[in-house]
């Protein structure tokens, strides 16, 4: 027996019209202005003007910063970070996916910790709690609303860099499923597959203990069941709250090789982030399965199959096709031209060597890249 941590960090409100808690929150937290951090795309689903509406109701000020790209970059967090300095901001309201959250989250480590974010880059190392963040998701997939990383990309070095440690998760998240209700079919099974992948990699995890374990395999359990159903409200409600049980579960059982080669994919790419954890999924786990048979015949079991590795990787793929997941990395542009790099990227990678169950050599993870070709 070895001893484990496990802490919730983040509160949660979830439920239909949750989005109206906004403003107890800020008031509670003795906010007058906010900054909403968002993208173009979430702009015009007015989500965010509603979440404006609901702060100004509760006579809490905002302002918008709404060019978050896919991937955000050092260079994007430091524009966010002078909007919120210049228009004296006291706090942070995350409004989408993955991208305006871990920018969110990067902008608050600045604006409470001094220095550059690279000094940042790895666990532990933001000792300041960020300002008052509030999380709210509107796709089912990443989960970044509960967890204590950020992953930014440094164009520079052409990688994903990620922070962690307890002080950078949200202070909030409000789990509304009206704001999924809305989300194209095709964004809707990319991301629920990308919490599918969070939650696997959790299983599988070296670090993975009965805490994440609970939590990883009923996401497992309401992807499985719900994707397929995606069309109506509560299958939408249901994947929302497994993309964050997922999230709450990697935050400590950590994720392997697939995020590892998902990370390069984005850097070299610009491929986002939950499609490549989609395609690589299933590639990635039979590799696996030789080192993790007993775990990935759980997670089998919790996808409603025959307990075993096999019908886990036939499951996976079979409802990423139903997804409508690209079949491999051709069809999103990834070629052959920068697999050495993004191997020894991966490779080097904490995600292949301290977290997966089974430690791949630089040839392997090369062949599983050109395999997923």
């Amino acid at each position: 027996m070895t001893i484990t941590n496990f802490q919730a960090s983040t509160r949660l409100s979830f439920g239909p019209g949750a989005l109206a808690e906004i403003g107890t929150i800020a008031l509670a937290a003795g906010l007058r202005k906010v900054l909403i951090v968002t993208d173009t795309g979430l702009m015009r689903t007015g989500i965010p003007g509603r979440v404006a509406e609901t702060l100004a109701r509760a006579r809490v000020d905002s302002s918008v910063f709404d060019a978050i790209e896919a991937n955000p970059s050092i260079q994007t967090v430091e524009r966010v970070l002078a909007a919120y300095q210049d228009q004296g901001c006291q706090g942070l309201v995350a409004v989408g996916g993955g991208s305006p959250m871990d920018a969110a989250k990067a902008v608050g480590v600045l604006a409470s910790n001094p220095g550059k974010l690279l000094d940042f880059v790895g666990i532990g190392k933001v000792l300041r709690p960020l300002p008052p963040l509030v999380a709210i998701p509107t796709t089912t997939g990443t989960g970044s609303e509960v967890t204590q990383f950020t992953v930014i990309t440094d164009h520079a070095q052409r990688r994903k860099v990620v922070i962690g440690g307890p002080w950078v998760a949200p202070s909030h998240a409000l789990l509304d499923p009206e704001l999924v209700a809305d989300l194209p079919a095709g964004l809707l099974g990319a991301t629920a597959m990308d919490a599918l992948t969070h939650a696997v990699e959790s299983v599988i995890s070296t670090f993975a203990s009965p805490f994440t374990d609970g939590l990883a395999l009923e996401a497992i359990r309401l992807i499985a069941v719900n994707l397929p159903a995606a069309a109506t409200l509560g299958a939408r409600a249901n994947l929302l709250y497994a993309s964050t049980m997922a999230g709450m579960a990697f935050s400590y059982a950590r994720t392997g090789l697939v995020h590892g080669m998902a990370h390069p994919l984005s850097a070299y790419y610009d491929v986002p982030h939950g499609l490549a954890n989609a395609i690589l999924l299933p590639g990635v786990l039979a590799y696996n399965a030789p080192a993790c048979e007993p775990t990935l015949a759980r997670v089998a079991e919790a996808l409603g199959q025959p307990p075993n590795s096999a019908a886990a990787v036939a499951a996976i793929r079979q409802l990423g096709n139903d997804a409508g997941i690209p079949p491999n990395l051709s069809a999103v542009g990834v070629t052959e031209e920068f697999i050495p790099q993004m191997s020894n990227d991966a490779y080097q990678s904490g995600n292949a060597q301290l977290v997966n169950p089974r430690k791949p050599s630089l040839e392997d993870v090369e062949a599983l890249y050109r395999q997923a070709l």
